[in-house]
């Protein structure tokens, strides 16, 4: 048991969890405790009335329903290995995808830890839904064995609660651009703590023209809701959301299928979005920006305040310098797949596609040795979170083997 010193507490505000101290016992990974807490958690999130206004709670809670995690566990124990947590493991959470605080905690808690949490100050009904739901579990006599074992706080950006919670934790997952990732990093660690590290990342997306051209109106209706989502459901403030749409083909099909495309996407769009003013002006003001300082860019097509489509001749050689949000893209026409290969660094990190084959791009992946690509997912997928992570299988690197001989 860690006991947390006053003075820590004094300058710590716990949103859930025991004020006294916190276990660093770890648990066997996918423990059946905590698959049922986030289980109930789930079926919590759903029964709320606020929850339906929230497309990311929704999201969480399907993930972390009762079906989904023993699918996880039943593919994860396949290994045959005795593995358990580390111990204590320390949560530097974004604020940029306030979701992603609770995913965080899934994953220290399936991987057999306790979990300290420091949460964004910043404040958003995601984050108020997700502590209110959590703390009322933490109280519910079912789940008294997790009492000590989940401790949500928030504070300022503070080196003294910084430093005690790294001295004391077995892991720590951090969120967060390169800069935090550095700043966490120049702290003193315990020798065998050990480290995820979320930084700052970027994603694009591949299109086949002539598989636009070939869909019925139904199917094509139905791209752009996966595209909706990818795009505008965390406004591409989440790293997996694309920045880039590189179509892969010739230019005079490449034209019919954005002519067939884009209008039938904006229409789509304008049913379910309603960009707010400030988003607008930064939006226009980002383009503008686009079209003094990258001699790239041939054109900005605007499609009233709900799309920016920001042409490009050819890619940039820091082409992930380039990112727009609130529904703001870069695109370009490419020859083949191979065009990509000497634009992507280790920032990259979702690929979705649509209409090339899923054989080709891992050919292209392995062939080109890419430093960076560590998901290719089709349309609609890039915010479905797993524990296989920005190249991490979270799971087994926040736990440890125990060899049985």
């Amino acid at each position: 048991m860690i006991r947390i010193p006053a003075d820590i507490l004094a300058r710590t505000e716990i949103l859930a969890g025991n004020r006294d101290g916190i276990s660093n016992a770890p648990a066997p990974v996918f423990d059946a405790a905590r698959v049922e807490f986030l289980a109930d958690l789930s079926r919590a999130l759903l029964a709320r009335a606020e929850t339906r206004s929230l497309p990311d709670v929704v999201s969480f809670a399907y993930w972390c329903r009762r079906a989904n995690l023993t699918q996880l566990a039943a593919k994860f124990n396949a290994r045959s290995e005795v593995r358990m947590g580390l111990g204590l493991s320390f949560h530097v959470c974004p604020s940029n995808v306030p979701v992603n605080f609770a995913f965080s905690l899934a994953f220290g808690l399936l991987s057999g830890n306790t979990c300290v949490l420091r949460l964004p100050s910043r404040a958003s009904a995601t984050a108020e839904v997700l502590v209110e739901a959590i703390a009322e579990l933490m109280n519910d006599a079912r789940h008294a064995a997790l009492a000590d074992s989940i401790l949500l706080t928030r504070f300022e950006r503070d080196d003294v609660l910084n430093r005690f919670w790294l001295s004391v934790a077995d892991a720590r997952l951090v969120w967060g651009g390169d800069k935090t990732v550095e700043h966490m990093r120049s702290l003193p660690n315990r020798p065998r703590s050990r480290e995820v590290a979320f930084s700052d990342r970027y994603s694009l997306c591949v299109m086949e023209p002539q598989a636009i051209l070939s869909l019925d109106d139904e199917a094509l209706r139905a791209l752009c809701h996966q595209l909706f989502n990818d795009l505008y459901l965390m406004d591409q403030a989440a790293c997996s959301s694309p920045q880039l749409v590189a179509w892969i083909g010739e230019q005079k099909d490449v034209d019919a299928a954005k002519e067939r495309l884009w209008p039938a996407f904006v229409r789509h769009v304008a049913q379910r979005y309603t960009p707010e003013p400030v988003n607008v002006m930064d939006k226009y003001v980002q383009a503008c920006r686009h079209a003094f300082d990258n001699d790239q860019v041939v054109a900005i097509r605007q499609h009233a305040n709900l799309l920016y489509r920001v042409e490009l001749s050819a890619l940039a050689e820091h082409q992930d310098e380039c990112r727009g949000y609130f529904g703001t893209i870069h695109e370009a026409t490419l020859a083949s797949l191979d065009e990509l290969a000497p634009i992507v660094n280790e920032r990259y990190q979702t690929l979705t596609y649509f209409g090339v084959d899923k054989t080709q791009l891992q050919d292209f992946v392995v062939s080109r040795r890419l430093r960076g690509i560590d998901r290719v997912v089709p349309i609609g997928r890039a915010l479905d979170m797993n524990i296989v992570w920005d190249g991490y299988d979270v799971v087994a690197t926040l736990s440890r083997i125990v060899d049985i001989q």
